[in-house]
């Protein structure tokens, strides 16, 4: 059987996701405890909300949420590098969902590390907050002949975001009710058309199950970080994918690469938080194969294909692991700006032609990520403001 070349790109990267996926909850799951040492929290939730979907889909009802999470709780020792970071429970979750509409939007199998927040805990009564960022598969994505009313999402694969804010009360000594509500957000970063993105404002009842004891396991003493005050220079290559298309058309099109070269100046506060600034060019194989075919410009075609931009960033550090929130200031973009963004206006026009943000994790497999030198390998999601461009590919050098 013959498959097209872009089908084995959606293959392969199917499962380089899937794989990246595993590696990373495992590895975000057990970063504080190296042996078998802790009971885990449990936490069952139901989460009931109502899918925003900007077109109507016949017949929609509300949306139903499993969610089961296994948590330790780290820095349960004042060696432990995880004090540095206000003693969050870390684990995993898997989530399945019922999205309110079986022939259209299908149903979704999602599994993410996840960062919890409890406070006031020696009270019968408290606050936590959920935050967590993995991959989610859907059953019933975009398809142009036999589904063409999910607008939303145009592939089997994609992100998925939770952030939920709760309220508990201790029921029993290990037992607590949880209450509060989550907002769920799933996109593909413009890898597969349409791509509005699902999002979910849910109502959260569940439980937790806290046993809070060793099973005679001593945990491993990890040592704090030095603080290395130096300014310290990154060089960066990547390479992403996406479609040349808008939020919903033209679909099923051919996927073009973005090559990306960077370099940033780097210094590391309070051991755990890097600053960044930094300057990039992107070179858009897509735009290029436009301009050139349509001949949109007389002179520097090569050049009007590219995207400058000038970062300010945030990366927070995890042993070997760092979590980065970057954002933008687009320099130069002009194809961008002069064929997408032609019918925009006022802050539509300003925010998508100026603003850009990059959020994804950076893995430091030999010297960790607290090291001056450092290797790093990244996935991340690029947007122009708030609408999602490509996924990032990188490899990056810090000295």
């Amino acid at each position: 059987m013959y498959i097209s070349k872009k089908n084995k790109y959606i293959i392969v990267r199917k499962i380089l996701l899937f794989g990246i996926s595993v590696l990373y909850s495992y590895c975000v799951y057990s970063q504080e405890n190296t042996t078998n040492g802790f009971t885990p929290d449990v936490q069952l939730s139901y989460l009931y909300g109502s899918v925003k979907n900007p077109i109507s889909i016949p017949n929609q009802g509300n949306a139903h949420y499993l969610q089961l999470s296994l948590l330790h709780q780290t820095g349960s020792q004042e060696q432990s590098l995880y004090a540095l970071y206000k003693k969050p429970s870390i684990g995993a979750t898997v989530l399945y969902g019922f999205l309110g509409s079986k022939d259209v939007l299908g149903n979704v199998i999602a599994l993410y590390p996840t960062w919890q927040y409890m406070f006031n805990t020696s009270k019968n009564l408290g606050a936590s907050i959920r935050i967590g960022s993995g991959f989610a598969y859907f059953t019933n994505p975009y398809d142009k002949i036999s589904n063409q009313d999910n607008k939303l999402v145009g592939s089997h694969i994609s992100n998925c975001t939770e952030i939920s804010p709760n309220i508990w009360f201790k029921f029993a000594p290990t037992t607590y009710v949880q209450t509060g509500v989550a907002l769920m957000h799933f996109s593909n970063g413009h890898t597969a058309i349409p791509n509005i993105g699902l999002n979910d404002v849910t109502f959260r009842l569940g439980v937790i199950y806290r046993p809070g004891s060793l099973v005679g396991v001593a945990m491993p003493i990890r040592v704090k970080p030095n603080n290395d005050t130096v300014w310290r220079k990154r060089i960066q290559l990547s390479v992403g994918r996406h479609e040349l298309a808008y939020t919903t058309y033209p679909v099923d099109g051919p996927t073009y690469n973005i090559y990306k070269v960077g370099g940033y100046l780097t210094r590391q506060i309070n051991r755990i938080h890097d600053f960044q600034l930094g300057l990039t060019m992107a070179f858009y194989d897509s735009y290029y194969t436009f301009i050139k075919y349509e001949n949109y410009y007389s002179h520097f075609k090569p050049f009007m294909a590219t995207q400058t931009t000038l970062h300010i960033g945030h990366e927070f550090l995890l042993q070997h692991f760092g979590i980065l929130t970057e954002m933008g200031l687009k320099v130069l973009d002009p194809f961008y700006r002069s064929y997408f963004l032609a019918d925009e206006i006022d802050f539509a026009y300003t925010s998508k032609s100026l603003l850009s943000a990059r959020v994804g994790l950076t893995y430091y497999p030999f010297n960790g990520a607290f090291a001056s030198k450092k290797l790093g390998i990244g996935m991340f999601i690029k947007t122009n403001f708030v609408q999602a461009d490509y996924v990032d590919y990188s490899i990056s050098y810090t000295f």
